[in-house]
């Protein structure tokens, strides 16, 4: 049941999570393009179980499914982090014991008419450029890339170039004839994740 428009997607926006580099990514996902988005979400979580791979619906619309793609234990190490904590304290993520009561409080957030700003840190983005996205009300940036940033610009770049370099491969990949599983496979080995 595997999907190569779905897989295509995956490469484009979740590369680097996919490869081990990012705890997380965010992918829209058009309803016309891919109208049995929510099988394939249940097949590929099925598929992706031994990588430490989820993906679950955070949004969705009649037209677009927000889907939240994530690596399980690197998530819920980032969500312990004091200085994560601390943040997410002030927007309500108070004595949650889980990461499926983070992600569905964060779901809900999503759900009302104010984007959570507070997503940034559930992506992985440094913490200062969190808070300065936060303060600044996404403006008065310093650099603009994968995220907004107000601190560190070098190390933001090197890791825009890294997340790049990773979707080419991967996308690479595919279009040579590979599947999203077999490179994640080589991945995980090269890594000695798997």
């Amino acid at each position: 049941m595997t999907d190569a428009k779905f897989e295509s997607v995956l490469a484009n926006f979740c590369s680097p999570v996919l490869m081990n580099e990012k705890i997380s990514n965010l992918v829209s996902i058009h309803k016309k393009d891919i109208p049995n988005i929510h099988s394939l979400i249940k097949y590929y979580n099925y598929l992706f179980k031994k990588y430490d791979l989820v993906m679950t619906s955070v949004c969705e619309c009649s037209r677009r499914v927000l889907v939240f793609v994530y690596k399980k234990s690197l998530l819920s190490e980032h969500l312990r982090d004091k200085n994560v904590a601390e943040i997410l304290n002030k927007y309500g993520y108070k004595n949650i014991d889980t990461l499926e009561g983070y992600i569905n409080l964060l779901r809900s957030r999503i759900g009302h008419n104010d984007f959570p700003h507070e997503i940034g840190i559930f992506l992985g983005y440094p913490i200062q450029d969190v808070k300065g996205f936060i303060n600044n009300r996404g403006k008065n940036y310093k650099y603009c890339g994968y995220w907004k940033v107000y601190e560190n610009i070098k190390q933001a770049k090197k890791i825009f170039r890294q997340y790049d370099r990773l979707r080419n491969v991967v996308t690479d990949k595919l279009k040579s004839g590979e599947s999203i599983e077999n490179i994640l496979n080589q991945s995980h080995s090269n890594y000695n994740i798997a």
